[in-house]
């Protein structure tokens, strides 16, 4: 199992910017003209929904109890970027102690952040 960018817990702060609405508000013109070139198969169209429900899932996700994840017997890597928020170096560390036979990887100098316009913002 290969998981890019997450830390395994729930971390909803920040979703409500991405929200349609708060993507207008805010004037991220440039985001909603990429989310709707690089999703259109996913959107069909209605990128206000996609974001919402994007939105909805960054709250959410994952749901997964410890007793859950110890329950995970495949081989994992977790992967996140030295940059990233949502999924810190210590976050793995401690997803690391509840799934068995797992590993992580910080990528020096990244971020994995499909927010993140830039390929390279440091």
């Amino acid at each position: 199992m290969l998981v890019i960018g997450c830390s395994g817990v729930t971390c909803p702060e920040g979703a409500d910017e991405f929200e349609p609405e708060g993507l207008i508000q805010n004037e991220c013109y440039e985001m909603i003209h990429q989310m709707m070139e690089r999703h259109e198969e996913a959107h069909q169209g209605n990128w206000q929904e996609f974001m919402r429900q994007s939105a909805q899932d960054w709250r959410q996700y994952p749901q997964l109890t410890r007793n859950e994840l110890s329950r995970i017997t495949c081989p994992a890597l977790f992967i996140a970027g030295e940059h990233d928020d949502f999924a810190t170096e210590e976050q793995l560390q401690e997803l690391c102690l509840w799934v068995q036979d797992s590993r992580y990887l910080v990528a020096p100098g990244c971020i994995i952040d499909p927010t993140c316009l830039e390929n390279s913002p440091f």
